[in-house]
């Protein structure tokens, strides 16, 4: 993300704040797939529930994020003394965008599916890979992210943290009403 800049009087730039555009990006190609996702599961012509599930897998996805990085935070600052709290919501910034740009890669290829074989077994299958794949993809970004700070991590430190994300994703999702079946 680029940041842009506030500037303090006498023309110094005194506080850096990252761009909101590529978290808009991110947040709004999960609420496209959302969207979809509810017309592949479902079978149902548009109504307003499809609205509900646009704005509940975005919600979701934040929620996953805010509940586990700050346990993987306190985790992580013990062993890796140069990590930050700020490289670790820039690397969810970036990990949320992952995910929404590899949602919304997916969604005409669901619509798709969607629209044109409703009673199709393969639909809700493919949903829920695109969406594991996402999930893996955002995890990896993230992952990617820390390590150009500095921060290095161990594959079994990986595994684990993509295994509890994950774990809060699914337990948000349904918490929320949202499914892949």
């Amino acid at each position: 993300m680029q940041p842009s800049s506030i500037a303090a009087p006498g023309g110094t730039h005194a506080l850096a704040l990252p761009s909101i555009r590529p978290l808009a990006i991110g947040l709004g190609g999960t609420a496209l797939f959302g969207f979809a996702l509810r017309t592949a599961v479902t079978h149902e012509a548009l109504s307003v529930t499809h609205l509900g599930w646009a704005f509940a897998l975005p919600a979701v996805n934040l929620l996953a994020w805010a509940l586990c990085l700050p346990a993987l935070y306190i985790l992580w600052v013990t062993r890796q003394p140069g990590l930050g709290a700020a490289h670790c919501v820039q690397a969810a910034l970036d990990a949320i965008h992952t995910l929404g740009v590899c949602l919304v890669s997916t969604t005409p290829l669901l619509w798709f599916f969607a629209a044109t074989a409703p009673e199709s077994s393969i639909v809700s299958p493919l949903a829920f890979l695109f969406t594991v794949l996402a999930l893996l993809g955002s995890g990896h970004v993230f992952s990617q992210s820390l390590e150009r700070h500095g921060v290095s991590f161990t594959s079994s430190t990986r595994v684990a943290f993509l295994v509890l994300h994950a774990i809060t994703f699914a337990q948000c999702a349904h918490g929320a009403g949202l499914y892949w079946r």
